[in-house]
């Protein structure tokens, strides 16, 4: 086969549907200042520089500069001023529909006050979208309408049981909050009243020691915030138990992240506690512990991983992390996403960099090792779309 196999290998990777199990929804209008902190994890105000000078500049600037009638690799002046010029709904259009991408599974919980409704996504991508629910935020709600820890329990569980009617998966940030070295013990029921009297006597003294005309980073302050273990376990396990699909972020990640505490061998004894519940547990992004979470893979049948959010940073280099994801997991248990927030150059990036990286890695593996093409079509086409469709156990691609 050779080198036609190979072309045969890439072009059939360039027309496959993506499904994009994990995204987060787009900014209606971003202002030039709301792309740069978009396209950046720090907190500190992002540069044109500090954004453009990297390698997912200069990705954006070869495959995002083209689609909105740019030359590739034009000014970082250039593209912000072609930006401007055609209106945030149209790049939008532009940049989501050439993503190739099917179906997108959307967290809800990251700035969901900023976002775009889903529908008017769905709208602009001419792609479904379909609901991820956020663990913590459903708890973080519950408990500030809640008059006391006992009213949080109680009211807990059928607010989880109401998400669960229109959600495909349930998503922690557990490694944001509290790290992935988590008990592996399912929490008992009195384990969760005390650690919910707890949060919820910490949540009103906070509250009560807000200004009463806050400033938005008192505000933000007086919000209820869960970083307590017990009750995080509590909320996997009951996921988990549910049958349901978690999703779990691990590795890279924005600056309130312990970098080590997200790896996700640190859920090792969890992770195999939960081994018989019939849930299934999806580690997100896991740069730079791609090689952790595909032994995680390798030895527990319910564990899934995807490289998304990093495939889009690395630019030239995302070869690394396709080919990481691929050492030990079994290939079915392999998926892909993107992590987008905000603006659609990540999803556009994550799409274009994953199918470049696979072709080249799958072709890799079709001249180097022989493998049949055939057979490296079908481990790309299970990454695009069928693994997410076995997964979440729904069609997202029409056929």
């Amino acid at each position: 086969m050779g080198a036609d196999g190979v072309q045969h290998l890439a072009e059939t990777i360039e027309r496959m549907p993506l499904v994009d199990h994990h995204v987060h929804g787009m900014l209606p209008d971003p202002s030039e200042a709301d792309l740069l902190a978009a396209l950046t994890q720090a907190e500190h105000p992002a540069s044109p520089t500090d954004v453009f000078d990297s390698g997912q500049g200069f990705a954006l600037r070869r495959h995002c500069a083209p689609l909105l009638g740019l030359e590739t690799f034009a000014s970082p002046a250039d593209y912000l001023a072609a930006r401007r010029a055609l209106g945030s709904d149209d790049v939008a259009r532009r940049l989501l529909q050439a993503s190739g991408i099917a179906a997108y599974l959307v967290d809800d919980g990251h700035r969901p006050d900023r976002l775009m409704p889903d529908e008017r996504m769905a709208q602009l991508a001419a792609a479904p979208t379909h609901r991820v629910a956020r663990l913590e935020t459903i708890a973080e709600t519950v408990l500030a309408q809640s008059a006391s820890g006992d009213e949080f329990v109680e009211r807990l569980g059928p607010a989880l049981e109401a998400a669960a009617t229109e959600a495909v998966a349930f998503k922690t940030v557990a490694a944001h909050r509290c790290g992935l070295e988590l008990d592996p013990a399912r929490p008992t029921n009195v384990d969760v009243r005390s650690a919910a009297d707890a949060w919820f006597a910490d949540h009103r003294a906070h509250a009560a020691s807000a200004p009463t005309t806050p400033h938005a980073g008192h505000a933000a302050s007086a919000r209820p915030r869960l970083t307590d273990p017990t009750i995080t376990r509590h909320l996997i396990w009951w996921a988990l138990e549910r049958g349901a699909v978690l999703q779990v972020h691990a590795g890279f990640g924005d600056a309130d992240l312990v970098l080590e505490r997200a790896n996700p061998a640190r859920m090792q004894a969890l992770v195999a506690a939960t081994a018989g519940t019939g849930g299934r547990i999806a580690f997100l992004h896991c740069y730079p512990y791609v090689r952790e979470a595909g032994w995680l893979a390798h030895v527990f049948p319910h564990v899934f991983l995807d490289v998304g959010l990093a495939v889009e940073f690395l630019g030239a280099n995302a070869d690394a992390v396709v080919r990481d994801a691929l050492d030990l997991a079994p290939f079915s248990r392999v998926i892909f996403s993107t992590d987008a927030w905000g603006v659609p150059e990540r999803v556009l990036l994550g799409a274009r960099l994953w199918r470049d990286a696979a072709a080249r890695v799958l072709g890799g593996y079709v001249t180097g090792h022989g493998w049949p093409v055939a057979e490296a079509v079908r481990v790309a086409e299970g990454i695009a779309w069928r693994n997410a469709e076995g997964l979440y156990g729904r069609r997202f691609v029409t056929r």
